[in-house]
């Protein structure tokens, strides 16, 4: 099923390797790819330049057929995947495998790009630094569960509009819309759309428009394919690309205009809380931004953006905290523990008693995890205590220490359910009105 990857491109002499490579998923919408095609087709960077790779993931309609139809007029291919189920990380994992280009561009099936879509990618990766970028454009019309300008999550008119004229004149039509507006936007707005002020802006790094070097894309392992429903393998890739030191940047000028379907939003979040939970769990040693991630997207009644906030909480409170020793606290409290019991504690600091035996320790600030780690403790996590991602009954005592009371206020009931869930008794060394807000 993959005989399409071996026919010829429009061209009649070998053509020079792409500028970049547009990898298209698609399963069962044979209407929107062809739509999305001639969008490309339409790019005002020239055909030679770049190669389009559809990867299906189990189509039964005409997909193949409309990718044929294409071959005279896009330099194309087509992979098949028998259909297992959703397996869209897959599916783009393979497509990026027949790329050539050094730029990888992903969109979605349905996406109607401007006609300088590549052209402004291809930009933003020239001007960026030896370390590389991770590139995110406007989806316009995207109905987002993210979205809260209105309980509808589909424009009235925009179909149609769709089907009529070219994308650059449907933004200038329904540019003012809230609706039409990507969901990203209020988010992007805050930081003056400059990525760089967010401490987690993997976030918003959605792969119905982005774009990443090759090598960057590879060396990190490219999409998990362990994520078999909607939601987070995106996400979990630009969570390992910032890991790699990667630039994340928004280019307000390559765009697309998102096609007008249905989704099944109810099940989709639902597996977008199951997904966060798997994030979570897989990089269960890393950073308390995932924390926050998991725990908002946890709540039906999150919004965009509050996982950010609640780490800019941590982050602020890490900060003010950097210098406080809870070493003493800690010691005197092991006074009241069994000898051989398995503890935890929250909130450990950077000087661990030599007198103590731990089996999990957990601090929220970065820096302090890092010390700990080059002294010989290399489980530490960088946690909260929200979510350790440790069995039921992991250890017998949980300690609390007092760095953590300044997170109470907005985090401790959350953190007294890890521990009680983890451990089988919680020793909390602060008084619970000893609890200052964070400024």
């Amino acid at each position: 099923m993959n005989e399409l990857s071996e026919l010829p491109s429009h061209e009649t002499s070998p053509s020079p390797k792409p500028r970049i490579s547009v990898v298209i998923p698609t399963y069962n919408r044979s209407g929107f790819l062809r739509a999305t095609l001639e969008s490309l087709v339409a790019q005002s960077l020239p055909p030679d330049e770049f190669e389009v790779i559809v990867s299906d993931d189990g189509s039964s309609d005409d997909s193949a057929d409309v990718v044929k139809s294409f071959t005279e007029r896009l330099r194309i291919k087509y992979h098949f995947q028998e259909d297992l189920g959703f397996r869209a990380g897959a599916a783009r994992n393979a497509g990026a495998r027949m790329a050539e280009a050094p730029i990888l561009a992903f969109l979605d099936t349905g996406a109607r790009p401007g006609a300088a879509f590549l052209r402004w990618h291809l930009r933003a990766h020239d001007e960026a630094g030896p370390q590389g970028r991770a590139v995110i454009g406007w989806m316009h019309g995207y109905p987002s569960m993210f979205n809260d300008e209105a309980d509808s999550r589909t424009m009235e008119g925009l179909s149609e509009a769709l089907d009529r004229l070219a994308p650059e004149d449907v933004v200038a039509r329904f540019h003012d819309e809230p609706l039409f507006r990507d969901p990203r936007y209020a988010e992007l707005e805050k930081l003056d759309f400059d990525l760089s002020r967010r401490s987690f802006p993997e976030e918003l790094f959605w792969t119905a428009n982005c774009s990443v070097r090759a090598a960057d894309f590879r060396s990190v392992g490219g999409f998990d394919e362990g994520y078999r429903s909607w939601g987070m393998e995106d996400v979990d890739l630009g969570f390992r690309l910032a890991r790699k030191g990667l630039e994340f940047h928004f280019c307000p000028d390559a765009w697309v205009v998102e096609s007008q379907h249905e989704r099944d939003e109810t099940g989709n979040f639902n597996n977008l809380i199951d997904n966060a939970v798997t994030f979570m769990v897989k990089y269960k040693f890393c950073v308390t931004a995932l924390e926050m991630f998991w725990l908002t997207m946890s709540n039906p009644q999150s919004k965009l953006g509050a996982a950010e906030a609640a780490n800019q909480i941590v982050v602020r409170w890490a900060r003010a905290t950097r210098g406080v020793d809870v070493a003493e606290e800690i010691e005197q409290a092991f006074a009241a523990i069994p000898p051989g019991s398995r503890v935890a504690v929250f909130g450990c600091g950077a000087v661990i008693p030599t007198a103590v035996t731990v089996k999990v320790l957990a601090d929220f600030d970065p820096e302090v995890v890092e010390k700990l780690r080059a002294e010989g403790h290399p489980d530490v996590r960088n946690n909260v205590g929200i979510h350790l991602a440790l069995r039921n009954r992991a250890v017998d005592f949980v300690i609390i220490t007092s760095r953590l009371r300044g997170l109470w206020d907005q985090f401790g009931r959350h953190i007294q359910v890890e521990a009680d869930r983890i451990g089988t008794r919680t020793l909390q060394l602060f008084p619970v009105q000893d609890r200052p807000d964070v400024e």
